[in-house]
């Protein structure tokens, strides 16, 4: 049961994987954020219980901010280059560092952020809040 917990965490980083143009569309883009927001209030709010406290609630609160990496990258990246970051798995043409560099900051920031919210909440709730 814990383990879903750092799953539904990683659910931006999944959907950037998988199907990265759903962060790119508007309309799947607003029921994504929609999601997290949901995610983060429900993560918020299950801190607050007993069970919460046992459980590594902070990873809920992490899709909203991958969310918010993802699209402050994505903007830097589309200044920079002026196209969308491509899927580099497997990929080794030649040209696509900066799609590379792009992924690899991105999915270790993601994985750091769901390690360092649930770390950050269970020390919360060691300091009595």
């Amino acid at each position: 049961m814990l383990y879903l917990f750092f799953i539904i965490g990683y659910f931006v980083a999944g959907v950037a994987l998988f199907k990265r143009e759903l962060l790119v569309q508007k309309q799947s883009f607003a029921i994504i954020l929609w999601i997290s927001i949901a995610l983060f209030v429900f993560g918020i709010l299950l801190h607050l219980t007993d069970w919460g406290r046992e459980v590594p609630s902070g990873a809920l609160l992490t899709p909203l901010m991958t969310l918010a990496l993802y699209r402050f990258c994505r903007t830097l990246f589309l200044k920079g280059l002026k196209h969308e970051p491509r899927d580099t798995y497997l990929d080794w043409s030649p040209g696509m560092a900066a799609d590379r560099l792009f992924n690899i900051v991105f999915f270790v920031l993601s994985g750091w952020l769901v390690m360092f919210n649930a770390i950050g909440m269970r020390e919360l709730v060691k300091r009595g809040w």
